[in-house]
């Protein structure tokens, strides 16, 4: 039995006096053990602040990590593959990892190691790293526990936000009550406070500017948002669950939960439409009117895959021999915040008439917690669902969720995480807001550029890197026709809200984390400077801490110095102690601040690359990605590297330096990097002032301006259609002889394409003539985004598929069609009887690629497969057309 070292630190005692108030005086409060606050917490300290207090409404630290039990990391993604990985799972990671992210990692992977025997003991499809919740919050714990010890930083538990103060426009304190009570019995006087709640608390009660739910287009020109948006539209919440195998494998069957219909889960079950007839839910025009079957009789792949996708213990390979699996989005257990259920509806207006229209971030707590039960309620139907009616239809008994049980780490009575999994929150209104189109780039319709590129806007005072897709999880809720607001309801994609662009590569600015007006707080977790779509980017595990230590690394200079936050990112010398701070001049490993894809914080010349590309030192095209450090330095690029160096630090002789002979670009940043990390700040150039709220005089407010030292133009850019010729339209050639053979490939609730004969997926049936090696209809997907139904739907294949179908022996002429009418799709490929005519193919959303060849068929099956084993992509097929080449 493994054993968790976990040091138990108590609340500070209040008085004993009933109504007395507890009075504290610290110079950084941070409101939140998150995981960001937790790391804002340890950056300040280990920069210096010498009186630190953390206020969290719960009793663990690391939020998502543990609290929320997102136990398998997700962490950023892009095209690129670096990183370590295994041969099952390479990791499609942007960057290594780095900072405190990196520590606790390796912290968390050691641990699992000793263990469990692995460091990625569950082997996941979605992620290597998995922990137990309980185990991590340890190591959080241990963490943070020398800054707890010696008194640097002071933990209050289980009290929350009820009341703050503000003179002259600062705010100077903050009152605490205990969890579930009104009256205060704490004061938290301080000097600066970071707000890395959950709900934006302090934010709120302090008067600062944010916003909360979809943001319109006319507020950001962003190219993905909608014209008008649904009132609370948010990216889901999801209660998620832990299950473990039961002691001795014995069934341990939970209680059917309240309100549980096994038609809240069609993307779960085993029935079939033989069992509940044709379910007609409520969606808007245009959206589809009946839920993706499964096919009845056998667990479908997807149901077998909730073994898999998430694994945090596998129990075949682990010391312990038992399996844990989170249990997190699969099988419609997101919980939409829009177009709440009628009982939920009730209840909130019993507590405050219109309380059911205010947005989730504006309730009360109260109002929350009745939100929150019926979330869980609905998570534990998953469970209940699985237990139930899958378990019949399990090929292996033994390994049915019935044999599983809700783990017993956390401590509660219902034995589920004390909160739910939150991926959108409030956002800050800060001094500049991270908007879509700066991380992304108009050339987007190539594969290469789309894929591999730093970022259209590099934020100046960026802190540090991120990149990933524009994330939203089914946001829309539907009921069925018959029973409305009152009976089963699933999730659903909205229009315009499910965008999967991927973003570049990206920094995140200092900007960002400071209110547009108030002082004396800045943002942190997710309440931070970024609109409702870039969010859906950037709520991460990395990307969590990262903020956390931005925002501790900004505190601690803004203390140390004796200034505001907001003049930190327009003094250049406070800037790059905030980066000296994060990257190489304090405890802990450095962390990254420029996206390389290459760069390892093990590297030598790790600091010196990063702290140089920050100052604007290193040459960069925005399609090289990789830094290659360990490569001869150019001549040219040696040049140019000394050039920017004379311009961002004139005062430096560098002439007088003997620049090393046949150095690699990593050497050579170290050289350079030595001769000038001495050097007084306020010798760096300074950043322009041409004007009190337009630093660069182009006539963009500072507020709006991404990029507020460079003179350039607004950056305005609409999400445009690639131009299409005949081969890319998706549409069919006119003129094709008499007897051609039209497939389109769609789920069967799609209409139906004029001439075309559908496929749905279902394995070859000699009676129809026609499909595939397997049952790929799971695979289908109706984009609703163009008119035709031919282009508009597909099938697609994370692996390698084949469709045939019976055609008389002899030659013919095959064309068909991959692409996506929603999202951008790559590394698409396509043989036709083992010639092949698609390879690696990019197409951008909207774009498709249609391919002909002339083959010949001798076994009286004309045969397709789509896709590589390797799975480096998804392959969408929409249709084929052939008829014999004789017609030619």
């Amino acid at each position: 039995m493994k054993t968790i070292l976990r040091l138990i630190i108590f609340a500070f005692a209040f008085p004993a006096a009933q109504g007395e108030v507890a009075r504290v005086d610290t110079e950084l409060l941070i409101v939140g053990a998150t995981e960001s606050g937790w790391a804002a917490a340890i950056q300040a300290a280990r920069m210096g602040v010498k009186s630190i207090t953390i206020v969290h409404d719960g009793e663990w630290y690391g939020g998502q990590f543990t609290e929320q039990a997102l136990a398998c990391v997700d962490e950023d993604k892009g095209p690129g593959k670096v990183g370590w990985g295994v041969d099952w799972h390479p990791m499609k990671r942007s960057f290594h990892r780095s900072g405190l992210f990196r520590e606790l990692m390796d912290r968390i992977e050691s641990f699992n190691t000793e263990a469990y025997g692995s460091p990625m003991p569950g082997k996941p499809y979605h992620g290597p790293s998995t922990f137990r919740p309980a185990e991590a919050e340890a190591i959080f714990r241990d963490m943070i526990s020398p800054f707890v010890e010696s008194g640097q930083i002071r933990v209050f538990w289980k009290h929350v936000p009820v009341a703050t103060t503000v003179v002259d426009e600062k705010l100077a304190a903050v009152d605490f009550a205990p969890l579930g009570e009104q009256a205060a019995t704490l004061n938290v006087t301080a000097k600066l406070t970071i707000d890395a709640s959950d709900w934006g608390d302090v934010i709120q009660l302090s008067g600062a500017e944010y916003e909360c739910g979809a943001d319109p287009k006319s507020r950001y020109n962003e190219p993905s948002a909608s014209e008008t948006v649904v009132p609370n539209e948010m990216n889901p919440i999801t209660w998620a669950m832990i299950v473990e195998e039961s002691p001795d494998a014995q069934p341990t069957p939970i209680p059917k939960p309240p309100n549980f219909d096994d038609r809240n889960y069609p993307r779960a079950t085993h029935f079939s439409r033989k069992e509940f007839g044709e379910l007609q839910w409520d969606r808007p025009a245009g959206i589809g009117a009946i839920a993706h079957w499964p096919n009845g009789g056998m667990a479908s792949p997807r149901q077998l895959s909730v073994y898999t996708v998430r694994r945090i213990v596998d129990g075949f390979t682990s010391k312990d021999h038992r399996t844990s699996i989170l249990l997190n989005y699969m099988n419609g257990q997101d919980y939409p915040l829009m177009r709440l259920p009628a009982r939920v509806v009730e209840a909130l207006e019993s507590t405050e008439p219109g309380a059911s229209q205010k947005n989730i971030v504006e309730m009360t707590r109260q109002q929350r917690e009745i939100i929150f039960q019926d979330a869980k309620n609905h998570s534990l139907g998953v469970l209940y669902h699985l237990q139930n009616f899958v378990h019949n239809n399990a090929p292996d008994r033994a390994n049915s969720f019935r044999n599983f049980r809700l783990s017993r780490e956390f401590g509660t009575a219902d034995h589920l995480p004390p909160k739910p999994y939150l991926r959108e929150s409030l956002r800050l209104k800060a001094a500049y807001m991270m908007k879509e189109q700066d991380g992304r780039n108009r050339d987007g319709a190539t594969k290469d550029a789309a894929r591999e590129r730093f970022s259209h806007v590099m934020y100046p005072d960026g802190l540090f890197c991120w990149q990933f897709h524009y994330d939203f999880h089914r946001t829309g809720r539907t009921f069925l026709q018959e029973e409305g607001d009152t009976g089963p309801w699933i999730d659903y994609e909205t229009p315009g809200r499910h965008t999967r662009h991927i973003s570049d590569r990206c920094v995140f600015p200092a900007r960002s984390l400071i209110p547009v007006k108030l002082d004396g707080l800045l943002g942190s977790q997710g309440n931070v400077g970024f609109s409702s779509i870039v969010s859906a980017a950037i709520r991460l595990h990395d990307q969590r801490i990262h903020i956390g230590q931005a925002s501790g690394a900004l505190a601690a200079i803004s203390l140390a110095r004796d200034v505001t936050p907001r003049e930190i990112p327009w003094q250049r010398h406070l800037l790059e102690e905030v980066r000296r701070g994060l990257c190489g001049g304090s405890d802990g490993l450095p962390l990254l601040l420029f996206p390389w894809r290459d760069l390892s914080a093990d590297h030598a010349a790790f600091v010196a690359i990063n702290r140089l590309s920050a100052l604007n030192c290193v040459p960069i095209d925005v399609r090289d990605v990789d830094f290659r450090a360990d490569e001869p330095a150019a001549e040219e690029w040696s040049i140019a590297l000394q050039k920017n160096m004379e311009q961002q630090v004139p005062h430096l002789r560098l002439k007088k330096f003997a620049l090393p002979s046949n150095a690699t670009r990593g050497e050579l940043c170290e050289f350079w990097w030595a001769a000038i990390k001495h050097t007084p700040l306020k010798q760096f150039t300074p950043f322009p002032r041409h004007a009190v709220n337009d630093a660069d005089g182009d006539g963009i407010a500072d507020t709006d301006d991404a990029l507020p030292f460079s003179v350039n133009e607004p950056i305005v850019w609409e999400l445009e259609r690639p131009v299409l010729t005949a081969e890319t339209d998706g549409l069919v050639d006119v003129g094709l002889p008499s007897n051609v053979r039209r497939f389109d490939f769609a789920s069967a609730n799609v209409p139906k394409a004029n001439g075309f004969q559908r496929d749905i997926g279902l394995p070859f049936d000699k009676t129809k003539g026609h499909g595939w090696n397997r049952d790929v209809s799971q695979n289908a997907r109706h984009r609703h985004a163009l008119a035709e139904p031919e282009r508009d739907a597909f099938l697609f294949t994370r692996g390698e598929d084949t469709w045939e179908c019976e055609v008389a022996n002899g030659q013919w002429r095959v064309t068909v069609c991959v692409g996506d009418s929603g999202h951008e799709q790559s590394n698409q490929n396509v043989s036709v009887e083992g010639t092949e005519v698609i390879e690696n193919r990019f197409t951008a959303a909207g774009q498709f690629q249609e391919a002909s060849t002339t083959v010949t068929v001798k076994d009286g099956r004309l045969t397709i497969t789509i896709g590589r084993p390797e799975g480096n992509g998804n392959t969408a097929i929409c249709w084929v057309v052939m008829y014999p080449a004789t017609q030619l």
